[in-house]
């Protein structure tokens, strides 16, 4: 796309009144300016972006000021345009394949056309990967390593996961052997059990009617001395993990699928030296300044692109359109579709 070609208006979905879930939330494709790139930024021609938890977990949530509210947090596409600097175009020039994050000034992935910050926005991607599939190129990806480091640095070679049939457990479960990290795998169902002993899981805990389950959790975490654990649901979950963990072991909250945090035992907490903590991946990123972060995206950055043509860190995704994105989103909520992954096409 030439210059020339890049059209006047986009299309772009927003959230233009919040409701008490996806359903009812008001969401509409709305027509706007194609933004043009300032010094250090790129226009980025969007071929496809990825719709995680975190993204319409976040719609019905948004304040009513804050409306319209752009959806999406990553993408992918190629660039068409660059503002000023000749660093920009060295980074990433026009022609580049990239994915993106981090989009300031109300921006949302889920449009035609995104400026990103070429510094701190934009991830160079493999010329040979289609760049479709670098839709979902960050989130979980980045999520896993920041996962598998922190367990590294709290001295455990186990941790427990909840939610681990979700395509980040499954992406947990394919890089952990590199790191010579166990995972305690639990699920909801013995369908997901399967799923996840068939691409490679050891440790699998099915939960349960009863309270059977929560015994032998206990005795996995004794077995392999996990002294780490991260949760996706919250609810009860997070304070039946922190009961089952070891004296001053360690349970991160990551999610949110069951809502707030209950059934926390404070005792746990004051006589055990238990912890309870949120893992945040921009925390995680961030942690001990520019000159940590460099080499932490470095490294994360080699791992997760080598991945992402087939490999641990790709992505198995049903399409829809920006029209659709409600109502597929909506579907497949109420299905018990495992590990299902939804990604917008805007290439079409």
């Amino acid at each position: 796309m030439t210059t020339e070609e890049i059209p006047k208006t986009m299309k772009r979905l927003v959230v233009k009144a919040p409701g008490k879930d996806v359903a009812s939330c008001q969401i509409e494709t709305e027509e706007v300016p194609v933004p043009e790139p300032g010094a250090g930024q790129v226009l980025i021609k969007v071929t496809a972006a990825a719709i995680n938890p975190s993204d319409y977990g976040s719609w019905p949530n948004c304040r009513p000021e804050q409306c319209p509210f752009a959806m999406g947090k990553e993408g992918c596409g190629v660039v068409v345009k660059t503002g000023s600097g000749i660093l920009t175009s060295l980074i990433c020039g026009v022609g580049t394949k990239v994915g993106f994050s981090n989009l300031q000034n109300k921006q949302g992935s889920y449009s035609e056309f995104v400026v990103a910050d070429a510094y701190t926005s934009v991830f160079r991607m493999p010329n040979d990967l289609p760049i479709e599939d670098a839709a979902s190129f960050f989130v979980n990806p980045y999520t896993a390593i920041g996962i598998l480091d922190t367990v590294k640095s709290e001295g455990s070679k186990a941790f427990v996961h909840t939610a681990a049939a979700s395509q980040l457990g499954q992406m947990l479960i394919k890089v952990a052997p590199s790191q010579n990290v166990e995972i305690i795998c639990v699920v909801r169902r013995q369908d997901q059990a399967d799923l996840l002993r068939n691409i490679g899981a050891k440790h699998i805990v099915v939960t349960g009617k009863d309270d059977s389950w929560k015994q032998k959790l206990k005795a996995k975490i004794d077995e392999l001395n996990a002294t780490v654990a991260f949760d996706a649901v919250a609810g009860r979950s997070a304070g039946d993990l922190l009961d089952l963990m070891p004296v001053k072991g360690t349970v991160y909250v990551y999610g949110g699928l069951a809502g707030k945090v209950e059934n926390v035992n404070p005792m746990a907490l004051i006589y055990h030296e238990k912890k309870l903590k949120g893992f945040f991946l921009t925390a995680w990123i961030q942690h001990g300044g520019m000159l940590a972060t460099i080499p932490r995206m470095m490294m994360a950055g080699h791992k997760v692109n080598t991945g992402l043509s087939g490999g641990w860190s790709s992505s198995k995704f049903k399409d829809t359109s920006l029209e659709n994105v409600q109502s597929d989103i909506v579907q497949m909520l109420n299905s018990s579709v495992t590990g299902q992954k939804l990604r917008v096409r805007l290439d079409s």
